[in-house]
């Protein structure tokens, strides 16, 4: 039958699946001492672009992207940990202080809050994507952020989604665990491909 061919539609979204399954449990494992789950990610992030340009390599590239970007990943990582504990501590004060104006001091947290997670949607595939150090990463994705609002947006939802599936229903509570992140982020990868494509372009012009 066509439809269990290997180079049918069912059969490559079969393998490909299989794939981020794999992918994402590694992830998962990797995430388990949480000083490591910024490396972990950042090496998600390069094995499914490798995934993309063909490379089925899981464990090897995996292993690579950690290697390539431990420092990074784990500081950036540590830095998202930082500002949400802050953030943290902000809203506990601002909801249970007596403090004039307190509305508009937590509007502005909760809007800084919203700019650095959908900034962060931006900040691992720009570190796999492009040379830099943390500041022009983090710059870049905060540009990217708003340049490409829609796509922001997009990625946004998806992982929106994730959360909703994971908590609303049982059945797919254990299919997000088991491939959720990885195929979000395969989606997410893929989407804001069109973006960088015309700056991959400039680069290797120069």
């Amino acid at each position: 039958m066509k439809f269990f061919d290997y180079n049918s539609g069912f059969m490559r979204f079969s393998l490909l699946l299989s794939r981020l399954t794999l992918l994402n449990l590694i992830w998962l494992l990797c995430c388990i001492p949480l000083v490591t789950a910024g490396a972990s990610t950042a090496a998600q992030y390069y094995s499914i672009k490798q995934l993309m340009n063909g490379d089925t390599a899981v464990f090897k590239n995996f292993r690579t992207g950690m290697k390539l970007y431990w420092k990074g990943a784990t500081i950036t990582w540590l830095i998202l940990a930082v500002l949400s504990g802050i953030f943290s501590m902000a809203y506990y004060i601002l909801t249970t202080a007596d403090i004039p104006a307190r509305a508009a001091l937590l509007s502005v947290a909760a809007l800084a809050f919203l700019t650095l997670l959908l900034t962060m949607l931006w900040v691992y595939p720009v570190m796999i994507n492009f040379v830099g150090n943390l500041r022009e990463i983090f710059f870049n994705a905060f540009i990217f952020t708003f340049m490409y609002a829609p796509l922001t947006l997009i990625a946004a939802a998806f992982y929106v989604a994730a959360g909703f599936l994971l908590i609303r229903f049982i059945l797919t509570r254990g299919l997000v665990i088991l491939f959720g992140q990885a195929l979000v982020v395969y989606a997410n990868l893929n989407l804001f491909d069109k973006a960088f494509q015309k700056y991959r372009k400039t680069d290797e012009a120069l």
